[in-house]
């Protein structure tokens, strides 16, 4: 593995596409390396395919490849040790890595981490940014804090509602009269591709709803449900940021599930999305801050909604960070910066770029702290 070769683009660099994984967004991920690896030899770069079973090991090259041709949509289970198989990412020729692993052991920072312990430059934000993104309740608090406005919520842990339903029901009465609410989203706070999000209609439904959660996740957040439009907008970046054009989704159900993303095919993308020009702007320039808020890099999907007020002002909630977006053939990051004027192999381009630019500052950072060390 090739890390800290000198940093450039295009011919002669070598990336390192991480696809597969263990999360059930793992066939997506499939999808996106293989928009990904056709963009990056567009662009000049040499393409060095790293997949990742069902089960967590990292396949040989041969099987990677197979699945970028489309010979086969899903890695299955190699039944191997996943420890002994990282030998296929520790002798990869590659100097950047371009994870694609949507969703946990991808997007949530545990691949950062392994890439940062390796000294490895890769796409994406890092560690800190990819946890806090992945956990709704964490990031919904870090938002806030910035002054970011977020959906209503309470936040449940497994223990505390074990040992007093009551008391948490309470506490989301109180939010569901405060807020007016006609109905609520019960979520589980770390996952994906909205598995184990239901919408509850009635207070009497919350406490099944609430057990099913706990299913997937030790803790757990109770949302007002927002009348409202799905807005999506995409953010590119690292010492400056910019937002791309506005999309919106437009769900086939009556939410935009599980169902509706995977199993169904009745969503709707539509970009750019019809909005005031300035709506539009304060879509794009919170984009920018929420990214900021969580010390983003590099890429992320961040997803609005919009409810009209009868005031006449539309409210703007920041729902949720995507730092790992799908790059399908339909997925809307890499359409609404196509739609902003960067195709996808200047885009692809430009965060390998950034991965490089990163890493070069967190070397110097570290050998900062060493100098100090041995001056002392």
């Amino acid at each position: 593995m090739a890390a800290g070769a000198d940093a450039g683009t295009g011919a002669g660099r070598r990336v390192g596409v991480v696809f597969g994984g263990r999360s059930v967004e793992h066939q997506v991920s499939i999808r996106s390396a293989r928009a990904v690896t056709a963009a990056l030899a567009e662009a000049g770069f040499a393409v060095h395919p790293l997949g990742i079973a069902l089960d967590g090991c990292w396949v040989d090259p041969a099987a990677a490849r197979a699945a970028l041709a489309g010979e086969v949509d899903t890695l299955e289970a190699a039944g191997g040790d996943p420890r002994a198989s990282l030998e296929q990412l520790l002798s990869a020729p590659v100097d950047v890595a371009f994870p694609l692993v949507h969703g946990t052991f991808g997007e949530d920072g545990t691949m950062q981490g392994l890439f940062e312990m390796l000294d490895l430059p890769y796409v994406g934000a890092g560690v800190t940014a990819s946890a806090v993104a992945m956990d709704k309740v964490q990031c919904k608090r870090l938002l806030e804090t910035a002054g970011i406005r977020t959906v209503e919520f309470v936040a449940l842990d497994r223990r505390g509602w074990q040992a007093d339903p009551a008391a948490g029901l309470a506490r989301i009465h109180a939010m569901w009269e405060t807020s007016l609410a006609t109905a609520a989203f019960v979520k589980p706070s770390v996952g994906g591709s909205s598995v184990g999000v239901q919408r509850v209609a009635r207070e009497s439904e919350l406490a099944a709803a609430i057990d099913l959660a706990f299913r997937f996740d030790d803790q757990v957040l109770v949302e007002r449900a927002v009348p409202g439009r799905e807005i999506e907008c995409a953010v590119l970046g690292y010492e400056t940021l910019e937002a791309s054009a506005v999309g919106e989704i437009v769900p086939g159900r009556e939410f935009y599930d599980y169902a509706d993303k995977y199993l169904e095919d009745t969503a709707r993308l539509e970009a750019p999305a019809v909005l005031a020009p300035t709506l539009a702007d304060r879509v794009r320039a919170t984009a920018i801050r929420a990214f900021a808020a969580i010390g983003g890099a590099g890429l992320a999907r961040v997803d609005f909604l919009l409810e009209k007020s009868t005031a006449g002002d539309d409210k703007l909630y920041v729902n949720e960070l995507n730092t790992l977006p799908g790059f399908t053939s339909i997925s809307m990051y890499p359409k609404l910066w196509e739609l902003s004027g960067v195709p996808l192999p200047d885009l692809v381009t430009r965060l390998v770029e950034i991965a490089d630019r990163r890493h070069a500052d967190r070397r110097r950072l570290n050998d900062g702290i060493r100098d100090w060390i041995r001056g002392l």
